[in-house]
């Protein structure tokens, strides 16, 4: 699946231009394909069912 990927709290990781490699590693770490910085957030492409990701139903931040 793809979409932002949240810490602990629900919340996007953030980041900022220039910051692709960075979210491109947070992504393969959750065992994503691939991710860059969408501005303010990190979006994932290819992460498992099992990883959490952002829902605007849900918003905590």
């Amino acid at each position: 699946k793809d979409g932002y990927i949240i810490e602990h709290r629900g919340c996007k990781y953030s980041c900022f231009f220039g910051t692709n490699s960075w979210c491109n590693t947070e992504c393969t770490l959750k065992k994503g394909s691939s991710g860059y910085c969408a501005w303010p957030a990190c979006w994932c492409y290819g992460l498992p069912d099992n990883v959490k990701i952002f829902d605007s139903n849900n918003l905590k931040c």
